[in-house]
């Protein structure tokens, strides 16, 4: 997020709001939860890339069940994700 985005966003929600203070520091929590899961994606992205080389060099998977659970958590996770995003935009 760019910083002028930022200061848009939490002045207007300062503005809507009833109690401004609060209402900056719900938004930046948010905000910090966000880019938080985004680092998190981005780390499980770079092991299914590993996983994903592996899997084009041998030919083979690795403990079958195991990668389907990995793959069911990253699908729950990105839709987590979406949610919250969702409800960040829902909320201008």
């Amino acid at each position: 997020m760019q910083i002028g985005g930022y200061v848009a966003e939490t002045s207007l929600a300062a503005a809507r709001s009833d109690d401004p203070t609060a209402a900056v520091a719900d938004y930046r929590a948010m905000v910090k939860a966000l880019m938080a899961a985004n680092r998190q994606l981005a780390l499980i992205g770079n092991n299914l890339n590993q996983l994903a080389w592996h899997l084009n060099k041998d030919g083979a998977w690795p403990a079958p069940d195991i990668v389907a659970r990995l793959l069911d958590r990253v699908e729950t996770s990105v839709d987590d994700v979406d949610l919250a995003v969702a409800q960040v935009i829902s909320g201008r």
